[in-house]
């Protein structure tokens, strides 16, 4: 199997009621809603694999759930290191199955054995997945409570690799609770000293900036007020 079956259990998914309003995007095998706050996407992250169940070569997706809101990403743009293509096609959340306690992946065998059962099987799981996890984050005072709020009492992991996140959530905070923003800011600083003791690549090469990079975000004016995609 290839990207070509790949984009046709896309098609199949997009062809869903739900998803009506998306769009199939071929270059990173994802359908996508986008608007002028920022998108919804579902992306099938896959490659060739054996599935140990049936005991047989398989192909195997792993489908991500991804929101973005521009504006928490787009003022970084003049301080990231990475290509612009890819900062700007950046997400702000992403689900996985594993992430969620919730299947992960999913086998579709060579030999095409059983392929309506378990293109139906994904499509079903897909389609709650994004209506739970869209829907969830598809505001700014979603995300700041299921997100920020929900990481401050210690509900999630904190991220462990990266440094945009960290802009994010503070962006995020001036938003919607600037009452909030210096607990947040010192809890967040926490995790990105303990970042710096492991020498996490990304932390090691914005740090000695931070200071000039959160300056310059405190006095920029990110609006307030709720934001929906």
């Amino acid at each position: 199997m290839n990207k070509q079956d790949v984009l046709k259990i896309l098609e199949a998914i997009a062809s869903e009621n739900y998803f009506k309003d998306y769009q199939i995007r071929k270059s990173d095998n994802s359908i996508i809603y986008k608007s002028v706050n920022g998108y919804k996407r579902v992306r099938l992250v896959y490659h060739n694999s054996f599935d140990l169940e049936r005991k047989d070569l398989a192909l195997e997706i792993q489908p991500h759930y991804e929101v973005r809101f521009n504006v928490l990403h787009k003022w970084f743009e003049k301080y990231s290191k990475r290509e612009l293509k890819y900062q700007r096609d950046d997400d702000s959340v992403r689900f996985w199955g594993a992430k969620l306690g919730l299947v992960d992946e999913y086998y579709f065998l060579e030999n095409r054995n059983c392929y309506e059962e378990d293109l139906n099987r994904m499509k079903v799981d897909v389609i709650n997945n994004a209506k739970d996890l869209l829907e969830k984050y598809s505001s700014l005072e979603r995300c700041y409570l299921y997100l920020v709020v929900d990481e401050m009492n210690g509900n999630h992991p904190l991220p462990y690799i990266g440094i945009e996140w960290f802009f994010e959530r503070l962006i995020l905070t001036r938003v919607i609770a600037p009452q909030k923003y210096d607990a947040v800011k010192g809890f967040y600083l926490k995790r990105i000293d303990e970042m710096k003791g492991w020498e996490e690549p990304n932390i090691m090469m914005y740090y000695n900036d931070l200071p000039m990079i959160l300056e310059d975000l405190e006095n920029t004016d990110f609006g307030s007020g709720n934001i929906v995609i």
